[in-house]
C-alpha cells in the first residue's frame, strides 16, 4: 500500500495519521510526547524511530510531513535526518502551520490558536502566509489562557492596594488557590511556570457570570487582543473576507471569550467569519505530506 504520513507532534503526545495517495484517511497511531528539550536526545531518537518503524509496517511511505514546535532548533532537523533519510522525502513544518492546514482542509484563510498562548496564521489564495503573534507570555499572547489569568490577579491586587473597584475574582482566587494572604499569592505566582498563571483563566468565567465589571473587562480587553491578531493577519493578507478557524483549548472552552472575538470583529471586519476547525493538526501534516509527494514526482 502506497501513502504519505502526517506527525502533529506534541508536548504530551504524538499523532501519526496515514492518508492513501487520493487522500482517504487510513489509519492513525499515538505516541509519546514530541520535545527534544522534555525528553532528550536519546528518547526524541527513539521516538522517531518509533514513527519510523510504524510506517514500514503500513507499507510504502511516499512522503512525510512532521510539525511540532521548537522546529527551529537545528538538533531536531539533524536527529530527523538520520532517521527519516531514506524512508521518504520528508520536511518539517510548524505546529501553526499544519493547524492552518488541517483547520481549514488547505484552503485559503486563517487560524486564531488560543490556549496557554496565542498564535494567529494564514494563507491566501496566491499561497502568501503570515502569521501575528507567538512571541510568548514575556512580551505578548494577548488572548491567551495565561493573560486572562494575568489579567485575573491584576484585577485581585489592584483591589487589595485600593487602586481598583471590587471584584468577586479576590474571592474566587483566594478559594482556589487555598490561600489567606497576599504573601501567599506572590509565592504561587513565582515558583512556577507559566502553567500556574493560566490556570487561573476560568476564574474569569465564573466571576462573569455573576456580572463581575472586572470580570467583563478582561474578556472586553482579550476578546480585542485576538481580534488584533486576526485583523494583523487579515490585512497583510490583502483579504477582506473569509473563514477564521478557531483553535486552542481555551477558545474550544470559553464561549465567552468567543462570543467577545467574535463581536469585535463584527464591528471591524463583518467579512472574516469565526468559524469550527474542518479538520485537526495532525490531518493537515498528512495533506502536507500529500503535496509532497506529489511535488517529488514532477
Amino acid at each position: 500500500m502506497r501513502f504519505a504520513a502526517g506527525v502533529d507532534g506534541g508536548g504530551t503526545r504524538t499523532t501519526v495519521e496515514c492518508r492513501a495517495m487520493d487522500g482517504t484517511a487510513l489509519c492513525r497511531e499515538i505516541l509519546g510526547p514530541f520535545n527534544l528539550n522534555s525528553v532528550g536526545e536519546a528518547r526524541f531518537t527513539g521516538l522517531l524511530e518509533e514513527i519510523a518503524d510504524f510506517l514500514r509496517k503500513k507499507g510504502e511511505c511516499t512522503a512525510l510531513c512532521i510539525g511540532a514546535a521548537g522546529i527551529s532548533n537545528p538538533r531536531v532537523r539533524e536527529l530527523t535526518a538520520q532517521v527519516m533519510d531514506g524512508l521518504c522525502p520528508w520536511r518539517l513544518a510548524g505546529d501553526h502551520e499544519i493547524a492552518l492546514h488541517g483547520a481549514l482542509s488547505g484552503e485559503p484563510g486563517i487560524a486564531l490558536i488560543a490556549g496557554t498562548g496565542s498564535i494567529c496564521c494564514g494563507k491566501n489564495e496566491r499561497g502568501e502566509s503570515v502569521r501575528a503573534g507567538g512571541w510568548g507570555h514575556l512580551i505578548d499572547d494577548g488572548g491567551s489562557g495565561y493573560a486572562l489569568g494575568r489579567d485575573v490577579l491584576a484585577a485581585v491586587v489592584r483591589q487589595w492596594d485600593g487602586r481598583g473597584e471590587d471584584t468577586v475574582l479576590a474571592r474566587l482566587v483566594l478559594e482556589f488557590l487555598k490561600i489567606d494572604t497576599p504573601q501567599e499569592l506572590i509565592a504561587y505566582v513565582y515558583s512556577g511556570d507559566k502553567s500556574r498563571i493560566a490556570a487561573l483563566a476560568p476564574l474569569a468565567g465564573q466571576a462573569a457570570e455573576q456580572g463581575d465589571r472586572a470580570a467583563l473587562l478582561i474578556y472586553e480587553k482579550n476578546g480585542a487582543e485576538l481580534g488584533e491578531l486576526v485583523l494583523a493577519a487579515a490585512r497583510r493578507l490583502g483579504m477582506a473576507s473569509g473563514v477564521v478557524a478557531l483553535l486552542g483549548g481555551l477558545l474550544t472552552r470559553d464561549a465567552r471569550l468567543r462570543g467577545a472575538l467574535s463581536t469585535w470583529l463584527a464591528e471591524r471586519a463583518p467579512g472574516l467569519r469565526c468559524a469550527e476547525p474542518r479538520q485537526d493538526a495532525a490531518a493537515g501534516a498528512a495533506m502536507l505530506a500529500l503535496e509532497l509527494a506529489a511535488e517529488a514526482r514532477t
